[in-house]
C-alpha cells in the first residue's frame, strides 16, 4: 500500500480494529468474512482469505473471504479449498507459523500455479492465525498489483490476525452456547414427552386391571383353576409394567438428584422363582437351579427389573427348541458372601459393538437404563462408602462359541451384571 503518514495509519488502524469489534458473533462463517471485507478496505487489497485447517479432509479452506470479484474467481477455480498434500504458501504458513510477503509472486514457483497464473496474484501478505491460543489457520491478503504491502502493511496484518483470531473465538464461543441451548431444550422436551407417556399408560393401564379382576373373580366362582392361575400371573405382570412405568419418571429424578431407592432383607431365591413362573411358558420353559433360601439387602422392584430383562433376552435371543436356564447361588467373597444369578442360553452373544455401556456415560438411554436397572446393596463391610451406596457396573469375558449368559450377582460389596459373549476378551 502506498505510503501514508504516521497519524494517518494509526487512525487507520484504530478504525479497522474497532469495527471488528462491532462484528456481530452470531455464525462464524459470517464474522469471518465481514473481517475480510474489513481488512481489504483497510489496506486496499483485491481479495482476503481466512483460511481454516479442516482435519476432516486435511485441508485449510477459506471460510471467510472478502467479497470482491477476485474472491468469485477464486471459488469457480476451487482455489477455495487447499489439500496440505498440494503444498503452496498458505499451507506452508500454517505449518510453519512463519509469515510471508512478496510483491512479486510470478517468481516464487513454490506456490500454486493456479495462483500466481489463474489468479494472477502479484503481491502477497499471509501470516499464521491462531484461535484460542491453537494455530487453527491462515489470514491471506492478495492483490492484482506488485509491490503494494509495506513493512507498516506487514505489521498491521498481524495485528489484524490476533482481533480476527478473537473475533472467531467469540463466534465459536457463541455457535457452542447456542447448540447446547438447542440441545437442553430437545432433552427438556423429550423428558416431558415422556413424562406425560408414562401418565398416559397408567390411565390405559387401570381399565385393563379392572376387567382382569373381574375376570379373575368369575372364573373363581366357576372353580375355572387354570384360568384363574393365567389371570393371577397377568396381573403380576401388569403390576410390574406399572412399576416399570413408575421408572420411566426416575429419569428427570436422576437429572435433579432426587432418584431414591428403597433396599431391604429379600429372598434372592423367591424373586427369581417368581420371575421364572412369570416368563416361563409350556412352549418356552426356563429351567431354575437354585439353592435354599438367599438372603440379600437390596432393591427389590429395581432388581425385579434387571432379572426380568436378563429373562425376556434370552427368550428373546435363544433358538426355540434351545433351553434357557438360571442358576442361584451363593459364593465367598472377600468382606462377605455373593448372591449369584447366571441366566445361560443358547443365543448368538453380544457382539461388541453392542456391549459398551458404561456408568460413566451421561446418555439419556444409559441415564434411563439406570432408573430401570439400579440396585441397592448395603456397603457396611466396607468402611470406604457409606451404607446403601451403589453402582451398576459391565464387564465383558469369553466363553464357547455356542453359548451366551448374563450374570447378576448381589452381594455386600458389589453390584454387577455381566455381559458374556464368544466374541469378547475379558477387560
Amino acid at each position: 500500500m502506498a505510503a501514508e503518514s504516521v497519524p494517518d495509519a494509526s487512525a487507520r488502524a484504530l478504525e479497522t480494529l474497532e469495527s471488528l469489534l462491532e462484528i456481530p458473533a452470531a455464525n462464524l462463517e459470517t464474522a469471518l468474512s465481514n473481517a475480510c471485507d474489513l481488512t481489504a478496505n483497510a489496506l486496499g487489497a483485491d481479495k482476503v482469505d481466512v483460511f481454516l485447517y479442516d482435519a476432516s479432509r486435511a485441508s485449510l479452506v477459506a471460510l471467510g473471504t472478502s467479497s470482491q470479484p477476485l474472491s468469485l474467481r477464486e471459488r469457480k477455480a476451487g482455489l477455495d479449498v487447499l489439500p496440505i498434500a498440494n503444498g503452496g504458501h498458505v499451507p506452508q504458513i500454517f505449518e510453519t507459523g512463519k509469515r510471508l510477503w512478496t510483491g512479486h509472486l510470478e517468481t516464487h514457483t513454490d506456490e500454486l500455479v493456479g495462483i500466481r497464473e489463474t489468479l494472477a496474484i502479484r503481491s502477497q501478505l499471509g501470516v499464521p492465525l491462531d484461535v484460542g491460543g491453537v494455530r487453527r489457520g491462515v489470514l491471506m491478503i492478495a492483490s492484482l498489483k506488485p509491490e503494494l504491502f509495506t513493512k507498516n502493511d506487514v505489521r498491521f496484518a498481524e495485528s489484524i490476525a490476533r482481533w480476527i483470531g478473537l473475533v472467531a473465538h467469540r463466534a465459536e464461543l457463541v455457535e457452542a452456547i447456542g447448540k447446547n441451548a438447542a440441545e437442553q431444550g430437545r432433552r427438556a422436551a423429550a423428558e416431558e414427552l415422556l413424562t406425560v407417556l408414562a401418565h398416559d399408560l397408567r390411565n390405559y393401564l387401570s381399565p385393563i386391571v379392572m376387567r382382569l379382576n373381574l375376570v379373575g373373580r368369575r372364573s373363581a366362582q366357576e372353580h375355572r383353576d387354570d384360568d384363574t392361575h393365567d389371570v393371577e400371573r397377568a396381573l403380576k405382570a401388569l403390576d410390574r409394567l406399572g412399576n416399570l412405568i413408575s421408572s420411566l419418571l426416575d429419569v428427570a429424578r436422576i437429572d435433579e438428584g432426587l432418584f431414591e431407592i428403597a433396599p431391604q432383607p429379600i429372598d434372592l431365591r423367591a424373586l427369581v422363582q417368581d420371575a421364572v413362573q412369570v416368563l416361563s411358558t409350556p412352549q418356552r420353559p426356563i429351567a431354575l437351579h437354585a439353592c435354599e433360601e438367599l438372603l440379600a439387602y437390596a432393591d427389590e422392584t429395581r432388581l425385579r427389573q434387571c432379572i426380568d430383562n436378563l429373562l425376556s433376552n434370552a427368550l428373546k435371543h435363544s433358538p426355540c427348541d434351545a433351553p434357557v436356564t438360571v442358576n442361584v447361588s451363593k459364593q465367598a467373597h472377600e468382606g462377605g458372601s455373593w448372591g449369584r444369578i447366571d441366566v445361560v442360553d443358547e443365543g448368538p452373544g453380544i457382539p461388541t459393538s453392542s456391549c459398551r455401556a458404561s456408568s460413566n456415560d451421561s446418555s439419556a438411554a444409559t441415564r434411563v437404563g439406570e432408573a430401570l436397572a439400579w440396585v441397592c446393596i448395603s456397603r457396611r463391610a466396607s468402611p470406604r462408602h457409606t451404607a446403601g451406596s451403589s453402582w451398576w457396573n459391565l464387564r465383558r469375558a469369553r466363553v464357547p462359541a455356542s453359548s451366551s449368559s448374563s450374570r447378576a450377582r448381589i452381594g455386600p460389596l458389589d453390584v454387577e451384571v455381566h455381559c458374556r459373549s464368544d466374541k469378547q476378551t475379558a477387560v
